[in-house]
């Protein structure tokens, strides 16, 4: 009887062992996902020059995985969450196809604006409002200048003043570029991506939320640059817009918060041939507000006018006319006074 229990007893046993040899799929499907440091997307590639570089293992279209979570799952279900779009995580998902940290300007506004019409909202009720990036004098404007498109709004500073975000958002750019110098570009929830350019140092990096008025860099004159000032652009779905339309300089305040953007807009006012239609309408009223003196021209201040509005459509500098006229910078300019130009 005991031989026969002992017999038992080890067949038991060879079989347990025997049964130990065979794991379920998904544990070794697992356990090679943890050890296997060479997988496809970290090998070389070939580029088109035969010259091989290392694929791209962050991407910032992808959200992280948690390996604490993948190692619970199936293969079928590693694959699921590896397609989960990041884009989540970034303001105006609706609006982008993408959250370009490489590119200066990658988006298309003929693509990406499907509508005829669409309503900006600048700021809201929870968020910090607007800031002027810097208070300073408007010494160039949006449109064409020496026979090229200027896209920005030109603001005086010194090397070294400090430069805030216009509105609460993210930064996703923050680098040196050959015409804008060292450049930072903040989306905002709006759709509105806003530009600032030349400064001597950046102070975030991208991916960073940032709120309107903080400080994001110092200004200074890097890139296509002529004398330290900020180049400061908005742009919605990659068109430029001119931000004079939005934003009054001189008070530092919007002049609407809520707006509707049409594709007119673009095809009347910012486009390159509306751009001329832009410029020769401010030419031809210089010349007719303008006329003859002892001293030269005489200027007529509008409703509207700064100092650098009035020095770049006569085709001088603030610093001239303050001369001329015996004022300061800051001054501020009343309708119907006279300027000597």
């Amino acid at each position: 009887m005991l031989i026969n229990k002992i017999g038992i007893l080890i067949v038991l046993t060879t079989l347990s062992l025997a049964g130990s040899a065979f794991t379920p799929k998904t544990v070794l499907l697992n356990s090679n996902f943890i050890t296997d440091t060479n997988s496809p997307d970290e090998k070389p590639l070939k580029d088109d020059d035969g010259k091989k570089k290392n694929a791209k293992k962050d991407d910032t279209t992808r959200v992280p995985l948690n390996p604490s979570i993948v190692l619970l799952n199936t293969d079928e279900e590693h694959e699921e969450h590896e397609e989960v779009d990041s884009l989540l995580a970034f303001p105006s998902n609706d609006l982008y196809a993408s959250w370009d940290t490489a590119t200066i300007h990658p988006y298309s506004f003929t693509q990406s604006f499907k509508k005829d019409s669409a309503i900006i909202v600048f700021t809201e009720p929870t968020d910090c409002g607007f800031k002027i990036p810097f208070n300073g004098n408007v010494t160039s404007e949006f449109g064409w200048r020496k026979k090229r498109p200027h896209y920005g709004t030109d603001i005086d500073l010194e090397t070294g003043d400090t430069v805030g975000a216009a509105f609460d958002g993210m930064v996703r750019i923050a680098k040196l570029n050959r015409s804008y110098g060292n450049v930072v570009i903040i989306r905002h929830k709006n759709g509105l991506e806003t530009v600032y350019a030349h400064l001597s140092k950046i102070l975030v990096e991208p991916g960073q939320n940032v709120e309107a008025g903080q400080i994001i860099g110092l200004g200074g004159n890097t890139g296509h640059s002529f004398g330290s000032h900020l180049h400061f652009e908005m742009r919605y779905l990659g068109q430029a817009i001119d931000a004079e339309d939005y934003v009054d300089f001189q008070k530092g305040v919007l002049k609407n918060n809520v707006v509707t953007f049409t594709k007119a807009d673009v095809e009347t006012k910012y486009d390159l041939r509306a751009l001329h239609t832009r410029q020769k309408k401010d030419l031809n009223l210089t010349r007719v507000t303008s006329t003859k003196s002892k001293y030269g021209k005489v200027y007529k201040v509008k409703k509207g006018d700064t100092l650098g509005k009035i020095a770049q459509r006569n085709h001088t500098t603030i610093k001239a006319i303050c001369k001329k006229n015996g004022i300061k910078q800051n001054k501020a300019l009343r309708p119907g006074q006279k300027l000597k130009i």
